[in-house]
């Protein structure tokens, strides 16, 4: 007979029958089998990629709890974006963001092995913070990899909610085939005050023509066509900002004790309906992150910007811990935020740094989010994206904006990562001439940065190119929010077969 049972240690290393070995971190699940226990070693499975259950050992000092109290919050590496995915003690899953290529879908699989199209993972909501695309791209890459018919490539998944900013991009070109300008790009607009607003927004993109729809949002309309299909007709596609009820939208996270709360983006009721204004162009001045402004003359409106800074911005509260979520929300949109709920209380344990780690940011928003770690998504990808992200400005103002005591933890997914020089290398699909070659790096290990906390535990890690190795901490975090650091994790050794 066997029981669930829950890692209570920080790691503990399992020995497989096989004879390798798999590490377990706090809140991992575990089958126990007491009645084959031996001297100093507790008989148990794990799951592999598959989904099938591996017998192996686990030391008789892993502490093991009955059941879970574990919220995860997992980054995953995309490279150059974001996508996250949130877990609940009772196993509700959350999904924010996805990057723009396959390695969000590939994660989501090995995570939720031999799922099938009756047989789905079902995830409670999917966050879309904005409509970039290395922000939700990715996320067709579920629905593709359902015809990948390699062991644990594929994966099906059924969300209930689907939530969004509103705003859905149009082409770059117009049906005359000239060029759109800024304003243009989302749609209707209307003029109030000297501003410009875009105010063509959507509580489902499909509302919007293909032809008036950008490639990736026409990919996204038939990803969403493929899951409400699937979900019956019951998925609710809706629009969020700072207005929307969040104990209505996420009712489900509010059933477990997790409070959530919607600070942006924030918008405006103009001429009877709802907007957002169209943000600037920052100016090309180091000194923006101190709040300085070294000109009146006002910048052109950016569309990427308008898009970005208008993330749906959360805060999510389990117990005493309090996680920020930003996504490519910039200077001014921080500030922004900032006026329109009159200094809000920003204060987080867990900040998810906005915009990659962009020079564009509100120093004052850091300072108000005081954070403990810091995650931030970033990765080189090709030159066409690259931003030099995380910039070294961020990376300090986070250090100085972090929680006293420490300097603080800023994890970066793109630094977890693991590359291994692999020589020359020649691409035999393009030729096979030497001087056509380039230094080959194969990766070993994917950036993914771990949070887990039970409310006032928390432990937040990331994995490294060797077996065994962690970059790990752990904390507590009492109902005054003050921290206590843990001199080092507990970590289990590995019995012997």
């Amino acid at each position: 007979m066997t029981t669930t049972a829950y890692i209570d240690d920080d790691i503990a290393t399992i020995r497989r029958d096989n004879g390798s070995t798999w590490e377990l971190y706090w809140g991992d699940p575990v089958e126990r089998m007491p009645a084959d226990d031996k001297p100093g070693k507790l008989r148990v499975a794990t799951r592999d990629r598959e989904g099938n259950l591996v017998l192996g050992w686990l030391s008789d000092k892993v502490k093991l709890e009955a059941t879970s109290k574990v919220l995860t919050f997992s980054m995953i590496d995309v490279q150059q974006g974001d996508g996250m995915i949130l877990e609940t003690p009772k196993g509700k899953v959350v999904m924010i963001d996805g990057g723009d290529n396959k390695l969000f879908a590939r994660h989501a699989a090995a995570r939720y092995p031999a799922t099938t199209a009756s047989r789905p993972q079902v995830v409670e909501a999917i966050i879309v913070t904005h409509g970039d695309a290395d922000h939700f791209e990715g996320l067709s890459e579920l629905k593709k990899s359902e015809s990948d018919r390699r062991p644990g490539k594929a994966i099906f998944v059924k969300p209930k909610r689907i939530y969004h900013n509103g705003i859905v991009k149009r082409p770059g070109k117009k049906p005359d085939d000239s060029e759109r300008s800024e304003t243009e790009m989302f749609g209707s607009t209307v003029d109030d005050n000297g501003t410009t607003y875009a105010n063509d927004l959507v509580d489902d993109p499909r509302s919007v023509s293909a032809a008036d729809r950008n490639a990736p949002f026409n990919e996204w309309c038939d990803t969403l066509d493929h899951w409400e299909a699937r979900s019956g007709g019951q998925m609710a596609v809706s629009r969020v900002d700072h207005r929307s009820d969040p104990s209505q939208l996420f009712d489900f996270l509010h059933a477990e004790g997790i409070k959530v709360e919607i600070f942006g983006p924030i918008v405006e009721t103009v001429h009877g309906g709802p907007a957002l204004p169209f943000l600037r162009k920052p100016p090309d001045d180091a000194r923006l992150m101190l709040g300085v402004k070294p000109s009146a003359k006002k910048p052109g409106y950016s569309a990427s910007h308008t898009i970005n800074g208008h993330s749906i911005n959360l805060r999510l509260t389990y117990g005493n811990v309090r996680l920020l979520l930003t996504g490519d929300m910039n200077q001014e949109s921080m500030a922004r935020v900032n006026n329109a709920l009159n200094n809000p209380d920003f204060e987080c344990e867990i900040l998810k740094a906005p915009h990659h780690g962009s020079a564009d940011f509100d120093m004052q928003f850091l300072r108000d989010a005081s954070p403990v770690v810091s995650l931030i998504s970033s990765g080189d990808e090709s030159v066409a994206k690259e931003y030099i992200h995380p910039r070294a400005t961020l990376m300090s103002a986070l250090g100085k904006a972090s929680r006293d005591p420490g300097p603080g933890i800023i994890f970066n997914t793109e630094l977890a990562a693991f590359f291994a020089y692999r020589g020359w290398s020649i691409d035999q699909e393009i030729t096979v001439k030497q001087e056509a070659g380039y230094e080959g790096f194969e990766r070993l290990n994917f950036g993914i940065i771990h949070i887990r906390t039970d409310g006032e535990r928390v432990l937040a890690f990331t994995h490294s190119g060797k077996a065994g190795m962690n970059e790990a901490y752990r904390f507590t975090v009492d109902a005054q929010h003050q921290i206590a650091f843990a001199a080092k994790v507990t970590k289990q050794s590995t019995p012997k077969l």
